[in-house]
């Protein structure tokens, strides 16, 4: 028999943050960096900012600047 149990989320924490950091899962680590800097920790926030900027612009960000380059690119091949 199977039960019907609540799946119990990990703590967000900058140590996991940085264990997904280390095996590419670089969007999972924004996730928590970001909830920590909103978080009640005034430490934490600030290193957590902080980590954001050395992880750099989201994926979203790249592919919004390469579609935009493609579409100039096509506009200048017409």
């Amino acid at each position: 028999m199977s039960e019907d149990r609540p799946v119990q989320k990990a703590p967000q924490t900058a140590t996991l943050a940085e264990m997904y950091v280390r095996q590419g899962l670089i969007g999972r680590a924004r996730e928590i960096f970001r909830a920590l800097s909103k978080g009640p920790d005034p430490v934490a926030a600030k290193l957590a900012v902080r980590r954001l900027l050395e992880l750099g612009p989201a994926a979203q960000d790249r592919i919004e600047l390469l579609q935009a380059l493609l579409a100039r690119v096509r506009e200048q091949r017409r």
